[in-house]
């Protein structure tokens, strides 16, 4: 999830939340927004690991810097597998709170 869609879910937040159900839901939009920043940060670097590759292969010590890249790769694998579910918890903190009708009584059955 991008920053734009974690601000999105942030604002459907009822402003009279309990401040223990915010912290919970801004602590969800962190990690999702440390996820999605860490992933790009590894697109980045295995790129550039994978240019190292290319570099060293004619000079036929490639396999320093294919370990690297291998690394590299393994990490974005891990952070793009585990996004979804990162998201996922936000989506259904923000779907508690949004769809929570506070103290409202409940079962009582009509009044009339």
């Amino acid at each position: 999830m991008n920053h734009a869609q974690i601000d999105r879910l942030l604002s459907s937040v009822p402003a009279a939340t309990e401040q223990r159900h915010v912290r919970r839901v801004e602590g969800y939009a962190y990690t999702a927004r440390r996820v999605e920043v860490r992933i790009a940060d590894l697109r980045c670097e295995l790129e550039r690991a994978l240019r190292a590759v290319d570099d060293a292969v004619p000079q036929g010590h490639a396999d320093d810097a294919a370990d690297q890249a291998l690394v590299l790769a393994q990490q974005l694998d891990s952070l793009e597998r585990i996004q979804p579910r990162v998201d996922s918890w936000l989506r259904v903190a923000i779907g508690a709170v949004a769809d929570d009708q506070g103290t409202e009584p409940f079962g009582e059955g009509p009044t009339a």
